[in-house]
């Protein structure tokens, strides 16, 4: 039992007694009832401690119910729970009684949470029909006991008061949430523990009728450019039909992952695909492929994109309109709607950067990065992958950059890569905010520059290290013994550690790691750690023995 349940039932149990020994002393009997006179009450009351009969018995329903929920989760039926749940729902409970319960069971702001069950309370007596009054005295109890045992009670309520909100009075979705037992289990993981899914979700009733419909676990990218194709409306709605998708399958595939289900390495392919998929698509309606191809760089590249990330691609093309449908792209993908854009996209990774052509032909590439590319646009080059448009200039491009890193990668020095990360450390990380995982010391990018290191420097040698992806490279580079067992473990074991922590911040509208921020305590439970001071220790530990192979 853990040492907080022990010490509650502890503390009520010699309250009990000493209850009833106060009971039973006034008239030498065997009796276990509070008196029935107000002014005998109050007299118990001040034995007990209090200074009014009010408090006394507000105190007394409080550890009756804390005892009742402590022997209903180990012996209680589904009835008792159900009972015990609609009891603060529609019971005469005072508001310093549920107040106090809410913070028994793990509500870390009561006042809040009182208001969002009184809220929820109001809104399901606006229910008009008896069968819908039916449905939601089933569905809720079973919402809130859930709730309580979430990772964040708080937002599980916040989220239960606004889905009841958006839900209305429609008796199909009711039932539709009544019926799939995993789906209060599933609401309740998206609420607690996404803040950015929970906005999307809560938004459109669209959300619930995938989850009631059953989602597929793992698609191809050929079943997501097939999925787009039919339900894509092309027209004047063709961007808000594209971002609805996109959004449904963010809420598919981070419920997964919320969930366990999907490891981070499939997460972060499975929303690379849906890039590229919607790439693909957008291009499509220029109706001007051939010849033209678009290059993903970065994690676009190395199919390792998580929520949020941008899009960094550039554009090969040897056609009159070449300009033109590059804009175009650029344009679709970046046009803001009343939900957003569908991503940020980042061209200035071209020759040149910002102030250098959107497009060049095979020959310019070539050109370029053989004669004129710094080191850093050596490194971006191993992330390069077609992603749509002409196979065949797609190929041509790889080719090419194949033969420009395995001509030039050694140029690429150790001093290079570490003023680098010096100056991204100093210039660009968030480091003065909290810990900053990815642009911090030791963090995700110290992984990714260190492995990119060794593959420029070993290519020529070992043609089979060049791949995009990074744990893929990790592997490769273990089997061609330029890292060793030891080092590779790290190095794998770390980015996929960060990587993991990464997206949940993501999916929490959050970029470091604060201390003694809310954040901290509840990635920690995500991470399977015990406590806050545990989960950071662990990422100190993380840091220091990547800063010490890397470095």
């Amino acid at each position: 039992m853990p040492q907080e349940d022990l010490t509650t039932l502890w503390d009520n149990y010699l309250y009990l007694r000493r209850l009833e020994h106060y009971l039973q002393m006034k008239e030498d009997l065997q009796t276990h009832t509070l008196p029935v006179s107000g002014q005998e009450t109050e007299v118990l009351a001040r034995m007990m401690g209090v200074s009014s009969a009010a408090e006394f018995l507000a105190d007394l329903r409080l550890r009756r119910m804390q005892v009742k929920n402590m022997y209903n989760s180990l012996l209680g039926t589904e009835e008792d729970l159900h009972a015990e749940a609609l009891t603060l729902l529609e019971g005469d409970l005072a508001d310093d009684e549920l107040m106090g319960y809410l913070l028994f069971r793990g509500v870390k702001a009561p006042q809040a949470g009182l208001i969002h069950l009184r809220k929820v309370s109001e809104q399901m007596r606006t229910f008009k029909t008896q069968k819908e009054r039916a449905v939601l005295r089933r569905v809720v109890p079973q919402f809130l006991e859930k709730a309580f045992n979430a990772e964040s009670p708080d937002r599980v309520l916040k989220g239960l008061e606004s889905f009841i909100a958006v839900l209305g009075e429609k008796e199909a979705y009711l039932t539709g949430v009544a019926e799939h037992k995993g789906l209060i289990d599933a609401m309740v993981r998206l609420f607690s523990l996404s803040s950015y899914l929970s906005r999307v979700f809560l938004s459109s009733n669209r959300y619930l009728d995938t989850l009631v419909e059953g989602l597929i676990i793992r698609k191809t990218k050929k079943q997501v450019e097939e999925e787009l194709r039919r339900n894509v409306r092309f027209g004047a709605g063709v961007l808000e039909s594209i971002g609805e998708y996109r959004r449904a399958e963010e809420i598919r595939l981070g419920l997964f992952f919320l969930m366990d289900v999907l490891t981070i390495h499939d997460l972060l392919r499975y929303l690379s695909h849906l890039a590229d998929a919607i790439i693909g698509i957008i291009l499509e309606r220029t109706n001007n492929n051939q010849g033209f191809s678009i290059i993903g760089l970065g994690k676009l590249g190395g199919r390792e994109l998580t929520f949020g990330s941008d899009l960094d691609i550039i554009f090969l093309s040897d056609i009159p309109d070449g300009v033109r449908t590059a804009e175009s792209v650029v344009k679709t993908l970046t046009t803001y709607t009343d939900k957003g854009m569908l991503y940020n996209v980042d061209v200035r990774l071209r020759p040149d950067g910002s102030k250098g052509a959107l497009i060049k032909d095979i020959a310019g590439y070539r050109n370029y990065y053989l004669r004129s590319a710094h080191p850093w646009e050596l490194q971006a080059l191993l992330k390069a992958r077609p992603v749509a448009g002409d196979l065949r200039a797609g190929r041509a491009f790889m080719e090419m950059g194949r033969e420009v890193l395995m001509q030039r990668g050694k140029e690429v020095k150790r001093e290079d890569i570490h003023a680098m990360r010096q100056r991204i450390v100093s210039e660009l990380s968030q480091e003065a905010v909290g810990m900053d995982i990815k642009l911090g010391p030791g963090g995700i990018e110290e992984i990714e520059f260190y492995v990119q290191f060794l593959q420029l420097q070993h290519v020529r040698e070992s043609p089979e290290i060049l791949v995009q992806n990074t744990p893929v490279a990790m592997n490769r580079l273990a089997k061609k013994g330029i890292l060793n067992a030891g080092e590779r473990e790290i190095l794998f074991n770390s980015y996929e550690y960060y990587r993991r922590l990464e997206t949940f911040l993501r999916l929490n509208e959050e970029n470091v790691i604060a201390k003694d921020s809310g954040i901290a305590e509840l990635a920690g439970i995500f991470m399977g750690h015990r406590s806050k001071e545990e989960f950071l220790t662990r990422l100190g530990e993380l840091r220091s023995s990547v800063l010490r192979l890397t470095g």
